[in-house]
């Protein structure tokens, strides 16, 4: 009796069994059946878009900022507009207090009129022809003198007149020479005094003509720092009423936030991916998550640099991306996160990442299903770009195929397989 229950007991342990690889394999006939039958999930490759993106760090920046600077000390009589305010191209700033250097200007405009007015000295030019008609008068004397000695010495050849009157003959001409020679000096430092007083004056004239230039330009830079060069927002104010400005730092700062970009650092490691004018996803905190902000790769540096951190040693190559729609929730100074499209292509035969299997030598290939043998066949394939959820296939399958979904370590060439809906 007792072998019999036993008997029983080990017929209902094999009868579960098989209820069991029944509610499994859903086909009672599988379980007696020759091999394993898998029951898979499939997929069926067809034409997508595909692209691939690398993620980098950036910071905005403005693309247009303007420093208003004023170069000599000036006061401030009044401010026309309050800090973070927007401001329009040609709009008053400030009024400042240049009434001082124009009463200086017009000082020395009179000034330099009268310098020209006295540019020429009738006394000066008096004085010279007063040593000119000496100069002239010595000469006749001298020409006289020696008509005179030369007669003398006929006459005193002919025994007419004295040795005496000979020697002041003589002498006559020799005091006419040293007369001359006086009056020439006096004639040549008139000249010379003319001349310097010529040149000092005209040193003067252009002193004053200088210090004109210099006020006008000091007046009209005045003018200019008062009046808002371009459209924008100003951010920093570095003054205020009655007080006088520096030109160690501006006056105004005021940048254009319609024209923003972002500086990224890419690693060494991905910078061979990256060319400018392909397409940049731009998220962040101060961005809403159905707000979609784009740009582009503008610039590439030439030169890597070196980030030292806490995590280590790192080369980067730094980025600059060209804003599309810059939003208002977009200021200069906030991180964001840019996701570069480094490689996009449409209409490509595709197939699921989670499809792929790589066997010991690192070939890549998937389990096609022959659905009419109901069996796996290995199919190797040549794969293109690789994002993040399929792979472009250049070679192995074509459209309409029927792989294996999410295949299992035990999956294998020629296993058979019952698909599930």
């Amino acid at each position: 009796m007792k072998k019999i229950m036993v008997v029983i007991i080990i017929v209902a342990v094999i009868g579960g069994l098989i209820g069991l690889s029944y509610l499994i394999s859903n086909n009672m006939s599988d379980v007696f059946s020759q091999g394993t039958v898998y029951s898979v999930k499939t997929a069926e490759i067809g034409k997508d878009s595909i692209s691939s993106s690398i993620t980098a760090s950036g910071i905005v920046e403005e693309i247009e900022s303007f420093d208003i600077y004023v170069d000599n000390p000036t006061k401030v009589n009044k401010l026309l507009v309050d800090k973070y305010q927007e401001v329009k191209k040609g709009q008053q700033l400030m009024e400042l207090d240049i009434e001082t250097f124009e009463n200086e200007l017009d000082k020395l405009k009179i000034n330099k009129r009268v310098q020209e007015l006295s540019k020429n000295s009738p006394t000066i030019d008096a004085e010279i022809k007063r040593a000119e008609s000496a100069v002239k008068s010595a000469e006749k004397a001298l020409s006289d003198c020696e008509e005179n000695y030369e007669k003398s010495k006929k006459l005193f050849e002919a025994q007419a007149i004295s040795k005496n009157d000979l020697d002041m003959a003589e002498k006559a001409v020799t005091d006419a020479k040293t007369a001359l020679e006086n009056a020439r000096v006096s004639y040549n430092a008139a000249i010379k005094s003319r001349d310097v007083d010529r040149d000092v004056k005209e040193e003067n004239l252009r002193a004053t003509t200088l210090g004109i230039a210099e006020l006008e330009k000091r007046i009209n830079d005045a003018k200019e720092s008062m009046i808002c060069p371009v459209d924008g927002v100003i951010v920093e104010m570095n003054i205020k009423e009655g007080a006088y400005t520096s030109n160690v730092q501006p006056v105004f700062k005021i940048v254009n936030l319609d024209k923003l970009q972002v500086k990224a650092e890419i690693n060494e490691y991905s910078i061979k991916d990256v060319k400018e004018g392909q397409k940049v996803v731009i998220t962040g905190d101060a961005i809403e998550e159905d707000t979609e902000v784009l740009g582009v790769v503008d610039s590439i540096s030439p030169v890597a640099k070196k980030n030292i951190s806490s995590s280590g040693e790192e080369v980067v190559i730094e980025i600059v991306i060209s804003i599309d729609n810059a939003n208002d929730a977009l200021k200069p100074g906030l991180s964001v996160d840019c996701q570069i499209m480094t490689f996009e292509k449409n209409d490509i035969v595709v197939v699921p990442i989670g499809a792929l299997k790589i066997d010991k030598d690192e070939n890549e290939y998937v389990l096609k299903v022959d659905e009419e043998k109901g069996v796996m066949v290995r199919q190797d394939v040549k794969l293109g770009i690789i994002s993040d959820m399929m792979a472009e296939v250049l070679d192995g399958l074509t459209e309409g195929d029927i792989i294996v979904d999410d295949p299992q370590s035990f999956h294998k060439d020629g296993s058979k397989v019952r698909i599930l809906e």
